[in-house]
């Protein structure tokens, strides 16, 4: 790492030349960073209307281990395709290790319970792994709570496993009143149900890259 003038740290690969992934409107795109100065960045990107300034982007830097996330704002939009854009330069980062499974995005439906209640609420679940799961609902859980979630999963039998929710966020995608994404990382999972799990995001990894 090195220092800006302003005395804060910089992470090596902000630098011309590296390449990043650009994550804007929930899109990830591989730009290459053109000019790097003291308060701004520019880096490419291929179409010429959108972003605009104002909105907020994130720039990934990804090795064996993991990957840093910095926040932006764009200052100014593609003037054209070849143009790139004009970010405010970040200097904080986020670290993300990676996952030791696969998770892959999905359009199905689980049911959760708090593992003490009866009652059974509806969720849309958005990605799944070996590991846990993303799902979007308006049941009022609370963060630490043990899930019990129904998977009905394409060509498998009802799997019902134990979960512990360890993320919330209020930033759900649907943005209806009360709902919310909830981070569920499995607890017990025994070798036949994580093997079926697996063998589902095999399945949807190949459903949506298929060999060309």
């Amino acid at each position: 790492m090195s220092a800006s003038k302003s005395g804060k740290p910089v992470k090596m690969e902000m630098r011309a030349g590296s390449s990043c992934l650009l994550n804007v409107l929930g899109q990830y795109i591989l730009v290459d960073l053109l000019e790097v100065g003291e308060e701004t960045i520019r880096v490419s990107f291929p179409a010429k209307d959108y972003p605009v300034a104002g909105m907020v982007v994130h720039l990934d830097f990804h090795d064996a281990e993991g990957f840093d996330s910095y926040e932006a704002e764009v200052l100014e939009g593609p003037a054209r395709a070849d143009s790139g854009l004009v970010l405010s330069r970040p200097l904080e980062s986020r670290r993300t290790q990676h996952r030791d499974a696969c998770r892959v995005p999905t359009d199905l439906t689980v049911q959760i319970k708090d593992q003490v209640h009866v009652r059974r609420y509806d969720a849309s679940l958005l990605n799944l792994s070996a590991g846990g799961a993303l799902i979007e609902t308006d049941a009022p859980f609370d963060f630490s709570t043990t899930l019990e979630l129904t998977l009905s999963l394409p060509g498998e039998s009802l799997l019902r496993v134990l979960g512990q929710v360890v993320h919330i966020s209020d930033e759900a995608k649907r943005k209806e009143p009360g709902s919310r994404l909830l981070g569920v990382r499995f607890v017990s999972l025994d070798p036949e149900a994580r093997q079926t799990v697996s063998r589902y995001a095999w399945y949807r990894l190949r459903e949506l890259y298929p060999p060309q």
